[in-house]
């Protein structure tokens, strides 16, 4: 009989253990997007200023017109890529921001995919300063017709020199939901260097 309510006793314990775990977890969870800005590392690439999560691992690159960053803290399949660009193109934006799409081989899912027109980023700073202008694709996708993936993309184009800044943050389906909202957040304050 002793030995049975012990049992249960630690059952009890190691029941209420994880759900103590859990619930700090989500504070944690919580918390962190609050803190990110807090504590942002700012990244100088080119001519702007990127507010990137303390977590985010900046990976050396072999070319001075990219950069990428990985989490190495935790297994998550994703990744950011930042390409400055400096060839001029006679596309529009919407057309140039296809042709980087269609050259990476992906294929958005019509049905969970959201287009982010110019004129969806008139109200910021970047795009008000009436240098750049913007185009943002997300959702999930299918990459070399067989890996599936969340994508995010956005394309920045100085207006004057044409330009342009292509970031990508590539993951698997589940693991964009965890890094998407910051890589948006940090493509969304991106500022000039100046």
């Amino acid at each position: 009989m002793f030995a049975a309510n012990l049992q249960l006793a630690f059952e009890w314990l190691v029941f209420f253990a994880l759900m103590g775990l859990g619930v700090y977890t989500m504070r944690v969870i919580k918390n962190e997007k609050r803190n990110y800005l807090e504590n942002a590392q700012e990244i100088i690439f080119k001519n702007f200023k990127l507010q990137t999560p303390r977590w985010w691992t900046l990976i050396p690159a072999d070319n001075e017109n990219e950069i990428t960053f990985k989490r190495t803290d935790t297994r998550y399949d994703w990744e950011a890529r930042f390409i400055w660009n400096e060839q001029k193109s006679e596309l529009n934006l919407i057309e140039l921001f296809q042709s980087k799409i269609h050259a990476r081989h992906i294929l958005f899912d019509e049905e969970a995919s959201v287009i982010h027109n110019p004129s969806d980023f008139q109200e910021k700073d970047l795009i008000k300063s009436g240098r750049f202008e913007m185009v943002r694709l997300e959702g999930t996708a299918t990459a070399d017709r067989m890996d599936r993936l969340y994508y995010d993309a956005f394309l920045i184009r100085e207006l004057a020199t044409g330009h342009y800044l292509y970031a990508e943050s590539k993951s698997s389906i589940l693991n964009g939901l965890v890094e998407g909202p910051y890589f948006e957040e940090v493509m969304l304050s991106l500022a000039l260097n100046n």
